[in-house]
Parts: C-alpha cells; structure tokens; sequence
C-alpha cells in the first residue's frame, strides 16, 4: 500500500477495513509512505512493487 498519509493512521484504516488481518501485519516495503516511495530509483521501485499491498 502506498499512502499519502502517515503510515501509522494507513495501518490503522487497513485494519479497520479488513485489508489487513493486523496492525502488526505490514511494514516497510509493504506499506510506505508515497514521498518515501516516489524518491526510491527506478530499479529500487521496480524490486519492491510486487511486496506492497
């Protein structure tokens, strides 16, 4: 999940929606912050992509 919000507040919304089974279920790279993605080099992009929910 890449979000535009605090990583913390996207866990909690996830959780609450049933995306994820629990706040302790995901963390970097799996959900990440869209600036901290967006800075990440093509290559680094691309070896993460398929890990985020």
């Amino acid at each position: 999940m890449v979000t535009g919000d605090n990583v913390k507040t996207a866990k909690a919304i996830a959780v609450e929606c049933g995306i994820l089974g629990s706040f302790a279920d995901a963390t970097e790279p799996y959900i990440i912050e869209g600036k901290t993605f967006r800075a990440l080099s093509d290559g680094q992009r691309e070896e993460i992509v398929e890990r985020i929910l």
